[in-house]
This record gives structure tokens, sequence and C-alpha cells, in this order.
């Protein structure tokens, strides 16, 4: 994910999230403006089902970043407390077994022997960086479970992770669609005529009858053949690969002599 997409954040939190990092972690333990839809902070590890319940739900609106080791105080602020991890790879295993495998995460550990903001020091935490993929959203979970239902879509709303709503629903397909539509233009011009023509190869114009009434394989030349008898398909286009070829050159052709006939071509 560029920096561009993390318009709203600190500057601390987009370094971060761009290069994950012992250097970048304590600046952002230092600069970070408290949590938002896209930075999540947790004192201790949670339950991995409602852990997989944030992570699809800031998938859904823009990834970010779950930091545990930071406990918010009475005061509505944040305090590095830091934790003892465990081990990684069983950590990853129980949330994956939530997550479908189109959402693309990443887990950090980081340990503080020694740094500047003395308030880490010989403290620990962890790390899950969630990325945004608008062209596989919505996410949901693969299974149920505690505080979480694999039927329902979930999104960062107000720094929580809540259901989508309506227009949150509406949101989620609108920038799938935008995604879509960008994609269908990067594929050229002569791949989208080649899957045009396969299509078309999959069904018949028509078939070839022998005298005897069942249909043979086409032959190469029909004037060599004379007592057969070509019966079309009516379920073949009524306009078929060549005449749409033929179509869109038409229609490409009467664009550029526009453009080019247009005053602002010449300015």
């Amino acid at each position: 994910m560029i920096t561009e997409n993390r318009k709203g954040l600190k500057e601390a939190f987009a370094v971060f999230f761009e290069n994950p990092s012992r250097e970048s972690l304590r600046k952002l333990l230092i600069d970070h403006t408290g949590e938002h839809d896209d930075l999540d902070f947790k004192s201790e590890l949670i339950n991995p089902s409602v852990l997989a319940k944030h992570i699809i739900a800031m998938a859904n609106k823009a990834g970010g970043a779950i930091v545990f080791g930071v406990k918010e105080t009475e005061n509505s602020k944040f305090e590095s407390v830091g934790l003892e991890l465990d081990d990684k790879t069983e950590f990853l295993k129980k949330i994956e077994a939530y997550l479908p495998d189109k959402l693309i995460r990443s887990v950090h550990d980081f340990s503080f022997n020694e740094a500047e903001y003395t308030k880490i020091i010989g403290k620990s935490f962890r790390v899950v960086i969630v990325e945004y993929t608008p062209e596989y959203i919505p996410f949901l979970s693969k299974k149920d479970g505690t505080d979480i239902q694999k039927n329902l879509i979930y999104i960062r709303k107000n720094a929580s992770s809540e259901q989508a709503e309506y227009n949150d629903l509406q949101d989620i397909f609108n920038r799938r669609l935008e995604t879509s539509f960008s994609s269908a233009r990067e594929i050229s011009l002569t791949e989208h005529f080649k899957e045009l023509k396969e299509i078309y190869s999959l069904i018949n114009r028509g078939w070839w009858y022998e005298d005897f009434g069942f249909p043979v394989p086409p032959p190469d030349y029909y004037d060599d053949y004379p007592s057969m008898e070509f019966v079309a398909n009516p379920k073949y286009p009524k306009e078929d690969y060549d005449d749409f070829v033929v179509r869109m050159l038409t229609l490409k052709k009467s664009v550029i002599e526009s453009i080019i006939k247009s005053d602002k071509f010449f300015r």
C-alpha cells in the first residue's frame, strides 16, 4: 500500500506502515495521535476470532495496523506497556483459520533493549499489518467465532470494527467496481480481441449434413462435396467475430477522425 493512501494519518504511521522496523515503530509510539480506523492498539494478545474481525474490518476499509503492547489509560491516552511474545507461527495459525486467502497480512515482532524513548526500553511489541486490496473486497470470515460470523461483512468505523450497514456496503462495492474498471483498462486491446475470438470459438456457426441426414465435420471446400448441406445455428450471434472487428475498426477510425477535426487538436 502506498503512502498516498494514508491521508489523514500522522506521518509517523505512514512511515511505519511502509517500512515496519524498530526505528519506525519507536517513532510511531512517540508521535501517534491515538486510534484511527487504520490504527488500533491492544494492551495484550486477544482471542484469535476477535482479532480476525478487526483484521477483516480494516481490510474492508483501507488497510491498517494493529499494535499489541499499548494500553489505553483512564484519561484516554495510550501507554506503551509491552507484552510477552508467544510463538508467532502458532499465533498466525490461529487467526488464519478465519481469514480469507486473498487478504494480505503480516505479523512483526519488535523488542527494544535500548532506545532513545526510555518508556519502551526492555519491552516487546507485536504488530499485525493489513494491506488494502480493493479488488477483493468485501472480505468475510471463513467461519464463525467469538464476536464474528462468516456471513457478515465488517468494516472499521470510528476506530472500532462494526457490522457494515447499507451505506458502508455501497461504498465497499463502489471501491471494488472502480478497481475492476481500472483492471479492465490495463488489458491491451489485442488481449480483449483474443479473448473475444476464443469465446466465439465455443459456439458453432452451424452444421454440415450428408445426404444421410446426420452432421459431419465441415469440409475444406464445399464445391468438392456437392452432396452436403450447411444448416446455420440459429443461436449463433447475428454479428459474427469478423463483422464485429470491422465495426470496431470503423468506430475507431471515426473517433480518430473526430479528434483530428476538433479545433482543440490544432491549438
